[in-house]
């Protein structure tokens, strides 16, 4: 028989043991946790895009702060993670009750699959996130069985819930109260481009064709053959206007109204967060689409941005602005060979659209295609607005300048600047142009002088007027405009080259030689690099 002793030894060996075991797994869950959470904060910090697409899931919702949930709310909806998502913001919201952002998306989570809506979390919340009228005007679309007092509302209604009032008016049938609606944001001007669509779509239900030929011509709508849409063909296609015909779409404007909101305030997280959940309701959102590609781009997820805007038909009324921003993101996210075949497509289809031209134009001179872009410049030169040609002259003058065509270079500029003789960049680009010849050196102080008056913050600007003085042998005015100018571009090569020159000049050759010497380090294969490795061992 075992002593009763040795029993209990044995039980407490293995409690403890079991502890220390149970102790060792806590520990060593606690440390993937946070290595998961460094590795997460590394990617935040680096801008690694695709590290940050598989770490941000791997973090453990426990015992993680509410402004953390929240962060990783925000890139799960960025990244379309839309089921971890959900279980954020129900952590969220367990959380903190009041949590606007992820009672929103529950709200509308719960809105897409036709549960309940919970209202009361939205209501009940006091968010300096969400200004009261945007909760109003959700709950003008997500509110069930709710007796709006439109009649009361028309006295004290702001324009953003004018519309909105009006718009579900509309939807019940009861034109003529939807009328007085719109008709009190008319009285007001207030009027974005998009106000203007839902007051055109309005018009046209209302059969008001004066107001509506009025709108028509304020939205400039056109085709790709820069034909204008007119009163006959929108009433026809009047699925361009995105019109609000459902509740859904109802709200989907209501978040478009808050990402808008937040753009305007530099809050691009915000907005991006309140674009998705709008375009989650409508993805054929075209005025949502735009404004979130822009926030994108801002925020340097052109990827992203490039998915929004690279989806789009030609149909569309609003396709040239998608393309212009596709172009725009061209230089990192996008083949730049597609864009150009694209552009070239489009412009046989479309031989009339001096706008894509100029586009295919401009692509042929980035890729260096110096004669195609020049051809092109000068087949649209007659055919563009009077208001336009200026920047047809100057783009065509970059053209030859690249070119060696000076001459013809020179008397393009000339006109631009003619056309356009406030405009600093046409001025700086032709001045400089004289001071790399060392020409017309005066007359180029004087128009670059101008050009800071009216651009007194841009790099390359301020560099042109320093090194106008340096030519000038105004050595302490050049110094003053080179410092300013390397200050707003530190690791632009040719302006610290220049203020290497300017402190030789002015007998500070210990300032000059480290001017130089920056230059190399910061482009070791610096266009003049043999004759700054002379400067930094002879001088001048």
């Amino acid at each position: 028989m075992v002593p009763i002793t040795q029993i209990c030894k044995f039980f407490i060996v293995l409690f403890i043991t079991c502890t220390i075991c149970k102790g060792s797994l806590a520990t060593e869950n606690s440390l993937n946790d946070y290595g998961n959470y460094l590795e997460w904060i590394f990617a935040k910090e680096t801008k690694d895009i695709n590290k940050l697409k598989k770490t941000f899931k791997k973090i453990s919702l426990n015992n993680v702060k509410e402004e953390t949930l929240e962060e990783l709310l925000f890139e799960s909806i960025i990244f379309d993670d839309w089921k971890n998502a959900k279980e954020i913001s129900i952590k969220l919201s367990q959380v903190n009750t009041e949590n606007i952002t992820a009672n929103l998306f529950l709200l509308v989570d719960s809105f897409l699959e036709k549960k309940e809506v919970n209202l009361k979390t939205i209501t009940n919340a006091k968010s300096q996130l969400l200004d009261s009228n945007f909760v109003e005007a959700i709950l003008i679309w997500a509110g069930k069985n709710k007796k709006l007092e439109f009649e009361n509302k028309l006295d004290e209604c702001i324009p953003l819930l004018c519309v909105h009032y009006g718009m579900s008016l509309m939807l019940d049938g009861e034109k003529k109260k939807a009328n007085k609606f719109f008709q009190k944001i008319q009285n007001k001007n207030f009027s974005s481009a998009r106000v203007r669509e839902l007051q055109l779509y309005a018009s046209l239900r209302f059969n008001d064709k004066t107001k509506a030929k009025e709108l028509i011509e304020s939205l400039s709508y056109k085709d790709l053959n820069l034909k204008n849409y007119d009163l006959r063909n929108i009433s026809n296609n009047l699925e361009i206007l995105n019109p609000v015909l459902t509740n859904r779409d109802g709200l989907a404007e209501v978040f478009y109204n808050i990402s808008s909101w937040y753009y305007q305030k530099d809050l691009y997280k915000f907005s991006i967060f309140f674009g998705k959940l709008s375009l989650k309701l409508r993805k054929d959102f075209n005025a949502m689409r735009l404004l979130l590609a822009s926030s994108f781009e801002i925020i340097d997820l052109k990827s992203n941005a490039d998915e929004i805007v690279s989806k789009v038909k030609t149909k569309n009324p609003y396709f040239m602005k998608f393309l212009k921003i596709r172009i725009s993101l061209n230089d990192k996210n996008i083949n730049q060979n597609k864009i150009r075949i694209l552009l070239e497509n489009l412009s046989k289809n479309h031989p009339k659209n001096w706008e894509l031209k100029i586009l295919l134009a401009d692509i042929y001179r980035v890729d260096k295609k110096y004669n195609e872009s020049i051809d092109l410049y000068s087949q649209i030169i007659e055919d563009v607005l009077a208001e336009n040609k200026w920047s047809i002259f100057y783009s065509r003058g970059i053209a030859y300048e690249r070119s060696n065509n000076w001459k013809k270079a020179e008397a393009d500029l000339k006109m631009a600047m003619k056309l356009q003789p406030n405009d600093p960049y046409i001025i700086n680009y032709l001045a400089y142009s004289w001071l790399d010849r060392e020409m017309n050196i005066d007359m180029a102080l004087n128009l670059l002088e101008k050009a800071v008056e009216l651009e007194p913050t841009d790099g390359y600007i301020l560099d042109s007027l320093g090194w106008a003085y340096y030519l000038s042998n105004l050595i302490e005015q050049s110094i003053y405009f080179l410092e300013k100018a390397v200050s707003y571009l530190p690791n632009d090569p040719t302006l610290n080259d220049h203020l290497g020159d300017a402190y030789w000049k002015s007998g500070r050759y210990e300032e000059a030689q480290s001017q130089w010497k920056r230059v190399l380090i910061i482009d070791p294969e610096f266009k003049t690099k043999e004759v700054v490795k002379k400067k930094i061992e002879f001088g001048i």
